[in-house]
């Protein structure tokens, strides 16, 4: 697994505080639509892209195959601006992350390769359950979107704050090489 950053995309407020709303340790409470939510988990779970591309494209999906192009307006929620920042992990917190793109981990585990990717959700809340009652702080899965795309997914009752170092969140914009790729990528505009 690499050990290099991951990326997020949220709406960001720069008064925000670390850990609420708007700011970029933001963790959402009522989880349970996500592909790898863990229902109940008082401290959730947050999923961070593998490059920067695929944040941006997490977070503009709804226009994909739009015949217009992005304006910076579709990058605004809730009167906020979405925010790209780099994730770093610390080194003794990669080995916690079970990495389900292994066929050795998928055998131990006892899984089938397509039942992580599994539109029902109760089956792949499982697959994050039984990590979770593992021991593991977290997993790595394909994306959605493309094969060479992965998302790891964070436990957060498994990993100490200072496990987590965030970066400096740089608003996002129309012209930035990131969103003009996503932008391609997802054909928008």
């Amino acid at each position: 697994m690499n050990p290099g950053p991951l990326w997020r995309v949220f709406p960001w407020d720069l008064n925000a505080a670390e850990g609420e709303r708007f700011s970029a340790s933001f963790v959402p409470g009522g989880q349970g639509r996500n592909r790898f939510d863990l229902r109940g988990s008082a401290r959730g779970v947050s999923y961070l892209a593998g490059n920067e591309e695929h944040a941006v494209a997490e977070m503009i999906q709804s226009y994909r195959n739009s015949p217009e192009p992005l304006t910076n307006d579709d990058l605004t929620v809730w009167g906020h601006r979405y925010a790209l920042v780099s994730v770093r992990l610390a080194s003794d917190l990669w080995p916690r992350i079970e990495d389900l793109c292994e066929p050795a981990a998928l055998t131990e585990l006892q899984i089938t390769a397509d039942r992580p990717a599994y539109r029902d959700r109760r089956l792949t809340h499982q697959i994050a359950s039984t990590l979770h009652a593992r021991g593991h702080a977290g997993l790595r899965w394909w994306s959605a979107f493309w094969g060479e795309w992965h998302t790891t997914v964070l436990f957060h009752d498994r990993i100490p704050a200072d496990a987590i170092t965030y970066g400096a969140p740089l608003p996002l914009d129309i012209a930035m090489p990131p969103v003009v790729e996503a932008a391609r990528l997802l054909d928008i505009g």
